[in-house]
């Protein structure tokens, strides 16, 4: 229920509360859904549904403090993410730029970026 609920909210409520641009839903599907998923293992795995965390590894940890190695993996994983994106935005910001030009937009970046109209509204 969490999985479907939440990420559904973070892309419709959360999204519209902070506005930021997000068309496909990016951030909310997978960002705030994957690391739901990730918060909610720690709590709710267990050596009868996966026999890996029986052994000496995790052994000692599950059911009890796994939440918080998943907390540490989470915050590792979103330092790398943000990152990696800066980095990513910055090299085409610099290079392509971010944004199309306000005409490209205007004519439709269907037309602009790929040379074809991507709905015909103009038939009756």
């Amino acid at each position: 229920v969490l999985a479907g609920v939440v990420p559904f909210f973070a892309s419709t409520k959360l999204k519209h509360a902070l506005g930021y641009d997000d068309a496909l839903d990016t951030f909310g599907v997978h960002a705030v859904g994957g690391t739901l998923g990730a918060l909610v293992t720690g709590f709710l795995a267990t050596p009868e549904a996966n026999a890996n965390l029986g052994g000496d590894n995790l052994g000692a940890i599950v059911g009890k403090t796994l939440w918080l190695e998943q907390l540490k993996a989470m915050g590792l994983t979103l330092v790398l993410s943000i990152a990696a994106t800066a980095v990513i935005a910055y090299a085409i910001k610099a290079t392509i730029g971010l944004r199309p030009s306000a005409e490209d937009e205007e004519s439709g970046l269907d037309v602009t970026d790929h040379g074809e109209r991507g709905y015909h509204l103009d038939h009756a």
